[in-house]
C-alpha cells in the first residue's frame, strides 16, 4: 500500500450518488474490469472527466457530504474510479456502502470534515494514510482527516478484504 498519495484534485459537490460515479448503462454483473469501467467515471455528471483522468490530469477526488450514496452494494463505482487513474477520494462524508466497498476493494478513502473549503479542482494535494494529514501543496495549508482504523489500513494494504482474509487464515 502506498502510504502517501500525491496528486492533482478534482472537486465534486455533496450527494454524488453511486450512479453519478458510474451510470447504470455501464453496469455489468459479469465483470468488474477497472480499465473498461474507467470511461464510465462521472460520464453524465462531468462528461470530459474520464478522458482527463485517464490521461493523468487528476489523481484525487475531493467531495462533499454523502459521496457514493444510493448504490447499496454496487462495487462498480469503486472500480471505475480506480480504472480512471484516481488514487484516493477525500470527502466530508461517505455513504456507508461506498465506504465499505472502497476499503474492501483496497481503494483508499479518507473522511475529512472541512475538505471542500480546503481544496479546489486543480490543487496539488498530499494525503498521508497513516497520519490522516492532508497537505495542500498549492497553498501550504494542512488539514487532518479522520484516521482509518488499523484493520481498514491492513485490508487496503493487503489488496482488499479477500486477500486480507486469506492472509489471516494462512497465519
Amino acid at each position: 500500500m502506498q502510504d502517501v498519495i500525491t496528486g492533482t484534485s478534482f472537486a465534486v459537490g455533496d450527494d454524488v450518488k453511486a450512479l453519478d460515479i458510474m451510470p447504470v448503462r455501464f453496469k455489468s454483473s459479469q465483470k468488474l474490469d477497472a480499465t473498461e469501467l474507467a470511461l464510465a467515471t462521472f460520464a453524465d455528471l462531468y462528461p470530459d472527466f474520464a478522458a482527463r483522468a485517464v490521461a493523468g490530469e487528476f489523481q484525487i477526488i475531493v467531495a462533499g457530504h454523502n459521496f457514493g450514496g444510493g448504490g447499496k452494494t454496487v462495487e462498480g463505482p469503486v472500480f471505475a474510479l480506480r480504472g480512471s487513474g484516481l488514487q484516493i477520494v477525500i470527502a466530508e462524508s461517505f455513504a456507508r456502502y461506498f465506504l465499505r466497498n472502497a476499503i474492501n476493494n483496497a481503494f483508499p478513502i479518507l473522511v475529512c470534515p472541512g475538505i471542500t473549503g480546503f481544496a479546489r479542482t486543480g490543487d496539488r494535494l498530499q494525503a498521508d494514510l497513516r497520519t490522516a494529514q492532508i497537505t495542500n501543496q498549492t497553498n501550504g495549508e494542512v488539514i487532518t482527516a479522520q484516521m482509518l482504523s488499523k484493520i481498514a489500513l491492513d485490508i487496503i494494504g493487503s489488496g482488499g478484504l479477500v486477500a486480507y482474509a486469506k492472509k489471516r487464515l494462512a497465519a
